[in-house]
């Protein structure tokens, strides 16, 4: 029975090398009886110390894999050896189910502690990205608000300066017809002769007063239509912006979806890493 223990102990022996291969050369193993360390192939990047011939402690994986029949799969952290891997201690049981030893593996886990360390690293950064994004899509919502406000704004003042050219009509009517009456005046002071004379002066100062008018309202009227051609220019400018935030506001929301989805990603790749 001990000879047919043996030559199952030494097949896994045989086998062990290209173990290795088939992990990369990135786990260390050993192979044991319910005793002793048998065979050891050791990994310059794992902290496994054993030798043959070393006793199986009583205090640890390999010990309880023997003990129970049950594989004992463990984490061991950084902390404990300088290096962070996984620890497998499989027993080893014979045709009749009995344990006749154990094999142990160590797998650095290194780089799956990475791959999890830079997925939550790229997951914060893609979340204070998407903070940073949705405050400034905020802004520019606040800011196509106030645009509009003072959009409503301009147009009013644009209908207020259509309207002050019906005032401005309504002045030159009565420019001229003052100055029509000036004119009569003048004609009949003409010929009421001497008589008439005062009346004469009255008419002048008449005609005077409705030509002073008479520029006045047109230098009003060109101002007035400076000023309402000022207005519909701001009122082009701001639709143009508002439309720039319209499209800017757009974007924002594709720049925040795709960025979702990528956050969403690294979720997964983290959750990926936790399981190699």
């Amino acid at each position: 029975m001990q000879d047919e223990n043996n030559k199952i102990l030494e097949a896994f022996s045989t086998v062990m090398p290209y173990l290795k291969i088939i992990f990369d050369n990135e786990a260390a193993f050993s192979i044991t009886d319910t005793e002793k360390y048998i065979d050891v192939l050791v990994n310059k990047d794992l902290p496994i110390n054993a030798s043959v011939g070393d006793p199986v402690s009583k205090k640890g994986a390999i010990y309880d894999a023997i003990k129970t029949g049950k594989t004992i799969i463990k984490d061991v952290p950084k902390d404990a050896y300088g290096v962070a891997f996984k620890s497998y201690a499989i027993p080893i049981k014979d045709e009749n189910e009995k344990v006749i030893g154990a094999i142990v593996t160590g797998k650095s886990i290194e780089k799956r502690l990475k791959v999890n360390e830079f997925s939550q690293e790229l997951a914060n950064s893609l979340s204070e990205i998407s903070k940073a994004i949705q405050d400034i899509a905020k802004k520019s919502e606040d800011l196509l608000y106030s645009n509009q406000v003072i959009l409503e704004e301009v147009k009013k003042a644009t209908k207020t300066t259509e309207n002050t050219d019906e005032i401005v009509d309504f002045v030159k009517q009565v420019s001229n017809q003052t100055n029509l009456l000036g004119l009569n005046a003048s004609i009949e002071a003409a010929r009421a002769g001497e008589s008439g004379r005062g009346f004469s002066v009255v008419a002048q100062e008449i005609r005077k007063l409705s030509n002073s008018s008479s520029e006045s309202i047109k230098k009003i009227d060109l101002v007035l239509k400076e000023i309402g051609s000022g207005v519909s220019n701001i009122a082009a400018g701001v639709e143009k912006s508002n439309s720039f935030f319209e499209e800017q506001s757009t974007s924002f929301q594709e720049i925040t979806a795709a960025i979702e989805e990528i956050n969403a990603h690294a979720h997964v790749l983290s959750e990926m890493a936790k399981k190699l």
